[in-house]
């Protein structure tokens, strides 16, 4: 769908990483959620102009199934199998600050679910078609939230990860990734013909 400039609102890359390369994977569902947080941002300023259009509803759609279902996973990949696995490997000085950042991001994941179940209903109401605007401050909140979230990750989880994860870690966390997201591992070896 378009706004009235034409520009699409939706931005439909998506990255080539894939489960047998699970640290892309997991790094790459962050450009999908800044992606969808611009959109919301996008959304927000849409809405004041065009009300829930067409093209209002349909971006509605598109951040709330991402954040309904990807971004759970997302999460899910952290709490389960990534922050797990690192905490596992490391120690001294490296242990106090991986554990203190990964603290700060399962709170960041409470504090996210909260402020999406709150924006989620509004998201809902644009869908439908009705007359409703996403609340500019809890979209902000969500919005920086994520933005911190994610360089923290980035900056702190993503190296330790390569370092403390060998080959063998790497592939049961990407089968873990892909069952977690009804993938049978097997279907994607036979894809590849393997």
């Amino acid at each position: 769908m378009t706004m009235a400039s034409g520009k699409s609102l939706i931005d439909f890359r998506t990255p080539a990483a894939g489960f047998d390369q699970p640290l892309e994977l997991w790094l790459a569902c962050h450009e999908r959620v800044q992606r969808m947080i611009g959109l919301l941002e996008r959304l927000t300023d849409h809405l004041r102009v065009h009300g829930a259009d067409e093209s209002a509803r349909v971006t509605a759609s598109s951040i709330r199934r991402y954040f309904d279902e990807a971004a759970p996973r997302h999460h899910e990949d952290e709490e389960i199998d990534l922050f797990p696995r690192l905490q596992a490997k490391v120690t001294g000085a490296q242990a106090e600050r991986i554990n203190h950042a990964i603290a700060s991001l399962r709170a960041d994941h409470e504090e996210l679910h909260a402020i999406w179940a709150q924006l989620r209903v509004a998201l809902e109401a644009i869908e439908r078609g009705e007359t409703a605007n996403v609340d500019a401050a809890a979209a902000a909140i969500f919005v920086a939230r994520y933005h911190t979230h994610i360089a923290l990750e980035e900056d702190v989880i993503a190296p330790a990860l390569r370092h403390a994860l060998d080959a063998g870690a790497l592939a049961e966390i990407g089968r873990a990734m892909a069952a977690r997201r009804g993938v049978r591992w097997e279907d994607l070896s036979a894809a590849r013909g393997q």
